[in-house]
């Protein structure tokens, strides 16, 4: 999609929207952001029509959903959201377990941007039932959910960020058009230059060949730059693109390689993703595990953590391989939690050793990550018999 004239065409056309139409007609703007997004979705993006009325259908669903459970929602906030959500719910989950068993008759469920929508639905209908957003405007948020330059891979924003920069558009400055322009050609570079330039030697190049695992933890640690590289580059595009547009986006990569240690790491990798597991699935776990497990804080902890990244690897890919890198991310959580250090002994140290310490601490956070991508990239089958 970023690589076509016509995405850049209708950036700059939003550039002017954004900017020229008064304050006051948010809907004006917002309008066009969903008529502009829904010619890119399907035109450079190539997404069927059928399936752009059906992501439509989804919003619109969203929008009359969350009024017709208002009542329901002043009993019992959870319900009234799992009643909301849960259509678009088993749409998901129905067309992910067609790919995975590899159906091709329901399979189209599965489609492009749907993950994503389907994570903003959720925070979405739980932010107006929790009394978070109040009088949102429909179209409003159906630019919100169709908003093309973060459809695909994010970054994703919260409604309250999207509905807040769709009001207040940042100027076009000099400044802004050169620092938009700068992020999306670093995107570029990323995605074009250095993902493919080291992608034969990562783990996408070990398919059908016969490594020892050595080699394998080499590819892996390879593959991570090129991951990087490419989901962060995309990131950096988005972000540069929207920005041009008038649009403010998230943050969504903050040098997650450098981290000292696994919690920090899902801190700065996908950042607008982390912070939904955080707030969306592991506070509600852990409150709900409290209300039963009462003053056990450790299992709660692990349960919650487990939970979380269960989910984390299923969303990414409902196969094996997936859920046991979710798996194996969530038991990282509980060692680090479990194994950390004590912050008083580590002010005691000398600023010469704490440096020391930190560097030590990312090349294992990063070997850790690193081999966990070996789960993420090879079929479960695949990983075994490559080991042996």
């Amino acid at each position: 999609m970023f690589g076509s004239s016509y995405f850049w065409i209708v950036i700059a056309a939003a550039a002017v929207v954004m900017r020229v139409v008064p304050a006051r007609m948010v809907r004006i703007r917002s309008l066009f952001l969903c008529f502009a997004s829904c010619g890119l979705l399907v035109g450079p993006l190539g997404l069927a029509p059928s399936l752009l009325a059906l992501v439509c259908a989804c919003v619109a669903w969203i929008v009359v959903g969350v009024r017709l459970t208002g009542a329901l929602a002043k009993r019992s906030t959870a319900l009234a959201s799992f009643a909301v959500f849960s259509p678009i719910l088993i749409l998901w989950v129905v067309g992910k377990a067609a790919v995975a068993a590899q159906s091709k008759t329901v399979s189209f469920l599965y489609f492009v941007g749907f993950s994503y929508l389907v994570v903003k639905a959720w925070t979405f209908v739980k932010d107006v039932h929790d009394g978070r957003i109040r009088g949102a405007d429909p179209t409003v948020v159906a630019a919100y959910f169709l908003f093309a330059p973060t459809y695909v891979s994010g970054p994703m924003h919260l409604f309250s960020e999207f509905d807040a920069a769709v009001r207040q558009p940042k100027r076009l400055t000099v400044s802004a058009l050169v620092d938009g322009t700068f992020r999306v050609a670093i995107g570029f570079a990323k995605t074009k230059l250095l993902g493919p330039l080291l992608a034969p030697a990562s783990l996408l190049g070990l398919h059908g060949a016969e490594v020892g695992p050595m080699k394998l933890v080499v590819a892996s640690m390879v593959y991570s730059v090129v991951l990087w590289a490419d989901f962060s580059g995309y990131s950096d595009i988005a972000i540069g693109s929207a920005r041009l547009a008038g649009v403010e986006t998230p943050e969504n990569f903050r040098w997650p390689y450098a981290a000292p240690n696994i919690r920090e790491f899902w801190q700065r990798w996908h950042i607008t993703f982390s912070r939904v597991l955080t707030s969306y699935v592991f506070v509600p776990v852990a409150r709900a595990l409290q209300g039963r497990l009462g003053a056990r804080p450790r299992l709660v902890a692990v349960l919650a953590y487990l939970v979380t990244f269960l989910f984390c690897g299923y969303w990414h890919g409902a196969t094996l391989n997936f859920v046991l890198w979710g798996l194996y991310h969530g038991v990282g959580m509980i060692g680090y939690d479990l194994l950390k250090a004590d912050p008083k002994k580590l002010k005691r140290l000398s600023p010469r050793h704490k440096r020391a310490r930190s560097l030590v601490m990312a090349f294992c956070t990063f070997v850790f990550v690193s081999i966990g991508w070996v789960l993420f990239v090879l079929p479960y089958r695949e990983i075994v018999e490559v080991l042996r």
